[in-house]
């Protein structure tokens, strides 16, 4: 389970950079992807009938709070074990790929419930169960 939500982490981080434009809006594209970017809530829903819970202590061990993914523009990523230093260390790379709003990190498919030029949201349905869901929020760094 955790080596999924750290798919889904790496996939979805990568989703806020943004050019300025008049209106200040941002679409997904291979160019609004690249920038670095950091979980800032993780929030898990057991079954349609019950409410989402804040769940992101659940889900993120504390030294992983701090970790921040940089999606380069040379379709490769980063994901860098920030702050405080996990054991072991949770450095790691690879590589993405955006189709629509559809975003790719090393084979994994994940896609966006919004995205705006300062964050964004994906959600990952039949997370651990079936008919639950995790709603990861991100915030560009």
């Amino acid at each position: 389970m955790k080596k999924l939500f750290f798919v889904t982490f790496l996939l979805a981080f990568g989703l806020m950079s943004c050019k300025k434009n008049k209106d200040k809006s941002c679409t997904v594209s291979e160019q609004t992807l690249v920038g670095s970017y950091k979980v800032t809530s993780v929030k898990y829903q057991a079954s349609a009938s019950v409410p989402a819970v804040e769940s992101i202590n659940d889900f993120l061990e504390p030294c992983e709070l701090d970790d921040v993914i940089t999606f380069l523009s040379n379709h490769s990523y980063t994901y860098k074990d920030a702050g405080t230093q996990c054991s072991p260390n949770g450095d790691d790379d690879g590589s993405w790929s955006l189709s629509g709003n559809v975003l790719n990190v090393d084979g994994d498919n994940v896609t966006f419930d919004s995205f705006s030029c300062t964050g964004f949201t994906l959600s990952i349905s039949n997370y651990d169960v079936d008919g639950d869901k995790a709603t990861i929020t991100y915030k560009k760094q």
